[in-house]
């Protein structure tokens, strides 16, 4: 899906064409929360909609988009920027500017921080080797006991306790990976 056209003569088509593959699909996945964001910190929705576009069309242009790893965070800010340049422009900036799109968006952060933690699990469960996720997934998702683990797929309990084991160690590793990463 295209997110914008532009003219063939228009000149921009140089930068757009330098998009990071994927990067375009990535923050288009984002304009929910972005859209969220900024209509919280604005209170008239077709403005919040210009600024959404603004958003989306900085973020694109940006050269920086190239070293972008997590497109809602840089959607973010931007959007940050946009809110406060829209501000500015018709002088209805609020006067605790401190306190404002910190504390919106810390919501917003937060649940993108568990998302990308969500997202590292479940990568490490669809690697796992299959009897592994299915016994750990009876033992956590369905909360059946060891005991009718083993006796259910033909196991002894002291593999399934292995099993089980050995999935915690892949999972913790995993997400001490992740947040050393960030």
């Amino acid at each position: 899906m295209k997110l914008f056209s532009q003219p063939a003569d228009s000149g921009m088509a140089e930068n757009t064409a330098e998009v990071t593959p994927g990067y375009e699909q990535q923050l288009t996945r984002e304009i929910p929360q972005l859209r969220r964001f900024i209509r919280s910190q604005v209170n008239n929705p077709h403005d919040a909609e210009d600024l959404l576009q603004d958003t989306l069309v900085r973020s694109l242009q940006s050269p920086s988009r190239q070293q972008v790893q997590s497109p809602l965070a840089y959607g973010l800010q931007v959007a940050r920027s946009v809110i406060f340049d829209f501000w500015r422009k018709d002088k209805r900036q609020p006067e605790a500017m401190a306190e404002l799109p910190e504390a919106a968006t810390m919501a917003l952060d937060d649940e993108h921080m568990a998302r990308q933690k969500l997202d590292c699990v479940s990568q490490v469960l669809q690697q796992m080797p299959a009897l592994r996720r299915q016994v750990f997934l009876m033992r956590r998702l369905e909360g059946k006991s060891r005991e009718a683990i083993a006796a259910e797929l033909g196991l002894a309990d002291e593999s399934v306790k292995k099993h089980i084991t050995r999935a915690m160690v892949d999972l913790a590793r995993a997400v001490e990976r992740h947040e050393r990463g960030l």
